[in-house]
C-alpha cells in the first residue's frame, strides 16, 4: 500500500518543478518585435454605422478603431501625428476621441495607430475641410454652447498629463468657423466667425479682441488666400472679404451671382497671372461660385455643373492646386474634374448610385461622402455600399474600389511627402 504513494510522490515532484519553470520564464524579458512599415498613403475613415475609424494603408485595411457612434467630424493636425473623431449631436454627450495615428508624413514611417484619450464634452466643433484650428502650436475645439475655444496641448494627447492648455473667449453661443493667419508684424491671428452673423479678429498671445465685423448674417465657411493675405467667409448675404491683418485695409461683402448662398469656402487655385482663385458652394446648389482676388478686387461669378440638359446638384468638393483641378460629386452619382482655375469641366464619371437631395445631413452624424486628394489619385467614399474608391486625378480609372462594410463617410489623409 505504501509504494503507490511513494510513486505518486516522486512523479508530482517534476510536475510542480516544471510548472515553477514554466511561470518563471512567462516573466523572463524576451525580444520584442518592431511594428513599423512604410507606408505611402495612410487614410482615416469614420465609419457612421459603428463609430469605428478606419484605417487604409496603400489601399489595404490596417486596423479598425472603436469610437463612440454616430461620428459627424474627423480632423487631422497639421504635422499629422493626431486625429479627431467628433461625435455627432443626437446624445447629451459629444465625445472628441483623439487618436494618435503613428504616422510620420516626412519619412513615410509608420506603425499601429491607437486611441489616445477620448473626452466627454458637448457641443465641441470646429473641424473645417479636415482640420481644426491650430493656436500657437495647439489645437483649438469650438465650445459651441459656451463660445470658448477649448486649447489642447498636442504634446500631452498620448500621454498621463492633462492637454488642457487653457481657452479664448469668443463671444457668443454659436457654430464657428476659423482661419489662422499672420499679421504685418509677425504675429498670429485668429479670425473667428459665428452663425449669429458676427466676425473677431484675435490676437491669439493675448487673446484680445482687435477688430470685429457684424455684417455676415448667417456666417458658415471660411478660407484664406493662398498667400494668406485675405480672408473669405460665406454669409447668408454673400461673401465676406477682409484683410487678414486689419490694420491693412476694411472688409467688404461682396453680393453672390445668384440667389442661392454658399456655405463652404476652398483655396488653393492661382491663375496665370498671380491671382488667387477660390470656390464656394453650398450643398445641392447647381453651380459653384468662383471667386477671383485681383489685388484688391474681388469678383464672383457662378459656375454651372449642369451637363448639357442633365441636372447636376454639388455634393462634396475639394479643390487640388498642385494638380490643377477642382472635384465635386454630384447628387446624381457623377464624379466632375473640372480646371481649378476657371471651372471647366474636363471629364464626368458615375462612382456611385444617385442620393436623394432630400436626404440633408444634419448634426446628428455623418452621412455624406468625402473626397480627399493624395499626389497620384483622389480617396472618394461611397457611403450606400460601404466602398473607399481610389480614383485617377484625371478621373479616367477607377484605380481600386476597397470594401470597408458600414457607411464610409468623413476621410482623412496622410501621405509620405
Amino acid at each position: 500500500m505504501k509504494r503507490p504513494t511513494w510513486i505518486t510522490i516522486t512523479l508530482a515532484v517534476p510536475l510542480m518543478m516544471a510548472g515553477a519553470l514554466t511561470a518563471a520564464f512567462a516573466h523572463e524579458t524576451t525580444q520584442r518585435t518592431p511594428e513599423a512599415w512604410q507606408v505611402e498613403q495612410r487614410l482615416l475613415i469614420s465609419d457612421s454605422d459603428t463609430g469605428d475609424i478606419v484605417v487604409l494603408d496603400d489601399g489595404v485595411v490596417r486596423e479598425r478603431l472603436s469610437t463612440p457612434p454616430s461620428p459627424i467630424s474627423l480632423a487631422r493636425s497639421d504635422d499629422g501625428h493626431l486625429a479627431f473623431a467628433i461625435r455627432g449631436r443626437n446624445t447629451d454627450v459629444d465625445h472628441v476621441t483623439m487618436i494618435d495615428t503613428a504616422y510620420d508624413e516626412s519619412t513615410g514611417a509608420a506603425a499601429r495607430p491607437y486611441v489616445a484619450r477620448t473626452w466627454a464634452t458637448v457641443s465641441a466643433g470646429g473641424v473645417h475641410d479636415g482640420h481644426l484650428p491650430e493656436v500657437r502650436g495647439k489645437f483649438g475645439l469650438s465650445m459651441e454652447a459656451t463660445g470658448a475655444l477649448q486649447l489642447l496641448d498636442p504634446a500631452a494627447v498620448s500621454g498621463l498629463r492633462s492637454a488642457d492648455a487653457g481657452t479664448i473667449r469668443l463671444g457668443q453661443p454659436g457654430h464657428y468657423t476659423f482661419v489662422t493667419v499672420t499679421a504685418a508684424d509677425g504675429s498670429e491671428l485668429l479670425h473667428a466667425g459665428s452663425t449669429a452673423g458676427n466676425t473677431a479678429v484675435i490676437d491669439t498671445a493675448s487673446g484680445q479682441t482687435i477688430a470685429s465685423d457684424g455684417r455676415c448674417p448667417g456666417l458658415h465657411g471660411g478660407a484664406a488666400s493662398t498667400t494668406g493675405a485675405t480672408v473669405f467667409f460665406a454669409c447668408s448675404t454673400g461673401i465676406l472679404v477682409a484683410p487678414a491683418d486689419p490694420t491693412t485695409g476694411t472688409a467688404a461683402l461682396i453680393p453672390y451671382p445668384t440667389k442661392d448662398r454658399d456655405g463652404s469656402v476652398y483655396a488653393g487655385a492661382t491663375n496665370a497671372a498671380g491671382h488667387d482663385v477660390l470656390w464656394a458652394t453650398n450643398g445641392a446648389k447647381t453651380s459653384v461660385d468662383r471667386i477671383d482676388l485681383n489685388g484688391d478686387q474681388v469678383t464672383i461669378t457662378a459656375v454651372p455643373l449642369n451637363v448639357g440638359r442633365s441636372v447636376r446638384n454639388e455634393l462634396a468638393t475639394a479643390v487640388d492646386a498642385d494638380s490643377g483641378r477642382l472635384y465635386v460629386v454630384t447628387y446624381q452619382g457623377y464624379l466632375q474634374v473640372r480646371d481649378a482655375v476657371t471651372g471647366m469641366l474636363l471629364r464626368e464619371r458615375r462612382v456611385m448610385p444617385p442620393m436623394s437631395i432630400d436626404d440633408d445631413e444634419t448634426t446628428s452624424k455623418a452621412i455624406n461622402p468625402d473626397i480627399a486628394v493624395a499626389s497620384d489619385r483622389i480617396y472618394l467614399s461611397v457611403p450606400v455600399t460601404g466602398t473607399v474608391l481610389s480614383v485617377s486625378l484625371d478621373g479616367r480609372r477607377i484605380l481600386r474600389a476597397t470594401r470597408v462594410g458600414g457607411e464610409p463617410t468623413r476621410l482623412v489623409l496622410l501621405e509620405h511627402s
